[in-house]
């Protein structure tokens, strides 16, 4: 991790473990939203097909405090660190959370997701977990779910 007042960013995929309901994923998002807001960190809860990807954007200490709680939840396995490192700027700057129901993605979002999904599972086969600074296309499909979102 970096020093504690650096921003540093992280990104992780996991599975969902069982079917989740629309009524529990809006309870994930309430309690990761003010769980964010407490810590300073900002960014994006994406849950699409079973698979989360998520965001967090902040202050070192408050990523890495909020990584711990996210390991311990029972309701996702198979963790996948994308990136993990410094960030000169946030991403996600104007709410402790952006989450955006699968049914509200486009069909090119969705798309997108899965194929990154896919690649880092068959990265992950080939080579092992893939290093937490690899890039995976994952980029490009967050900074245009960005663009689109928070414009």
């Amino acid at each position: 991790m970096a020093p504690s007042g650096s921003l540093h960013r992280l990104i992780y995929l996991s599975s969902a473990v069982g079917v989740l309901r629309a009524d529990e994923l809006d309870r994930i998002y309430l309690r990761s939203q003010a769980s964010n807001g407490g810590a300073g960190v900002t960014g994006l809860l994406l849950f699409v097909e079973g698979s989360f990807l998520q965001v967090l954007e902040g202050p070192a200490a408050g990523v890495a405090s909020l990584m711990q709680k996210i390991r311990r939840d029972r309701r996702h396995t198979g963790i996948t660190t994308l990136y993990s490192g410094a960030c000169a700027e946030r991403t996600f700057a104007d709410s402790p959370l952006h989450y955006v129901p699968a049914r509200n993605l486009s069909v090119g979002e969705k798309s997108a997701f899965a194929d990154l999904r896919q690649t880092v599972q068959a990265r992950s086969v080939l080579m092992g977990p893939p290093a937490p600074s690899a890039d995976h296309g994952l980029s490009a499909f967050l900074t245009s779910f960005a663009e689109v979102r928070t414009a």
